[in-house]
């Protein structure tokens, strides 16, 4: 690799991640790669990654995400001037979450991994870096400017569509613990629903178990085993929510928020509570984003601000100041186009924070209403009673996973 910004990047990206680069011409053909592990390159192909990059640069020459089932992100960057596209830069693979052994040997079935081979396999996959989505996106950013010194945002980023993932067709050694075909059947309809803001999931759900149960100790697997899944169909949901019009900032920071809350579960009924909870929140933010097709850029903007930091104080002047409207008018603009007055719609948001926080914690009421900014734990349950309909200590009774 010639290019000397790519090859300060390869540097930087060895400071505390080992990710490593790759370099294809537009056959294909892998030109060059600072990784020992070609395996990964193998990896790439089975997911139909290689042949969708360059199906992507018929029509695009924005940075794509390409990934599988099991967890694993590429970023493709095209180098191309006015004319076409010269080559195809690669950053990847990186895991978005930690990988449990379970998970591993899984996909040695999945891939059908040769016995011999299984053990290095599997230290390999061990090997690679764990980096969060948004810091991903960062990289595939660098690696763009690095490439063709064009500034990019992360609106910019496309993503493998799912329905472009291909994926091998599971053996009978394969489904040992459940059965891998149906549970892949069923996250697609899933998905497709949050693609679709269909709000009559919860009739598909009812006939999901292996989806959402397959997480149960009843099956035999692991909770470490189950928090892989729950955090890897989370990834799914986030791509999809992006691909149905959401925004990237908001999808991620959503999906992640609940990853990091899955991590944290100690119980696979507390895992497969918020598992829900998590597809129902993608499930209506399509749902909103698409029969609110009035609602100005500025506005979603600033609803979508609001939402990500409703853990925050959140002032008016700086809402204002986000979307470049004078206070008064963002006040009477928002009330407009979202039915709400702004202040009454960070109480509601805040109060729909709180009820995953109760549901999913042991965290004391006092301490919920202080992180989501009530002046009281007094104004905090007058403020979720309105809401909600009854007092936060009875939702907690109510709807706690443990």
């Amino acid at each position: 690799m010639n290019h000397s910004p790519i090859a300060l990047l390869q540097e930087l990206l060895k400071c505390g991640t080992d990710i490593p680069v790759w370099h294809y011409d537009m056959d294909g053909h892998l030109l060059d790669t600072n990784s020992e592990h070609l395996v990964l390159d193998k990896i790439l192909g089975f997911i139909g990654g290689i042949r969708y990059m360059l199906e992507f640069a018929q029509k695009s020459r924005k940075p794509l995400v390409l990934g599988g089932d099991m967890g694993l992100m590429w970023c493709a960057v095209y180098e191309a001037d006015k004319v076409s596209t010269k080559s195809i830069y690669l950053i990847g693979p990186v895991f978005n979450a930690e990988i449990g052994d379970s998970f591993l040997e899984a996909s040695a079935n999945q891939y059908h991994i040769d016995t011999a081979f299984r053990k290095q396999y599997v230290r390999i996959l061990k090997g690679i870096s764990v980096v969060p989505s948004l810091l991903f996106q960062q990289y595939c950013l660098m690696l763009h400017y690095c490439v063709n010194g064009e500034k990019l945002n992360r609106s910019d980023i496309h993503y493998q569509p799912r329905n472009k993932i291909i994926l091998p067709m599971p053996t009978v050694t394969d489904l040992d613990t459940y059965d891998r075909l149906n549970v892949y059947q069923t996250e697609q309809a899933l998905l497709r629903m949050i693609r679709e803001g269909d709000v009559q999931y919860k009739k598909a759900i009812a006939h999901a178990d292996h989806l959402f149960n397959a997480m149960s100790a009843a099956q035999g697997r692991s909770l470490p085993a189950a928090i892989t899944d729950a955090t890897g169909f989370t990834a799914l949901c986030i791509r999809e929510a992006i691909t149905a019009g959401i925004s990237a900032d908001t999808a991620f920071a959503v999906g992640e928020g609940y990853m990091e809350s899955m991590r944290q579960c100690r119980t696979f009924s507390e895992l497969t509570s918020l598992n829900l909870t998590m597809y129902e929140d993608f499930i209506f933010r399509v749902r909103k984003h698409r029969t609110n097709p009035a609602v100005s850029a500025q506005i979603r903007s600033c609803r979508d601000y609001i939402e990500l930091h409703a853990e925050q104080e959140l002032k008016l002047a700086e809402l204002a100041k986000q979307v470049g409207y004078s206070e008064y008018y963002l006040s009477r603009k928002f009330k407009q186009e979202m039915g709400i007055c702004i202040s009454g719609y960070i109480r509601l948001i805040r109060v729909e924070r709180s009820k995953l926080m109760l549901s999913t914690t042991s965290t004391p009421i006092h301490q919920i209403a202080a992180s989501l900014h009530f002046a009281s734990s007094s104004h905090f349950s007058e403020a979720f009673r309105e809401i909600v309909g009854k007092t936060p200590q009875q939702y907690r009774i109510d709807n706690q996973a443990y």
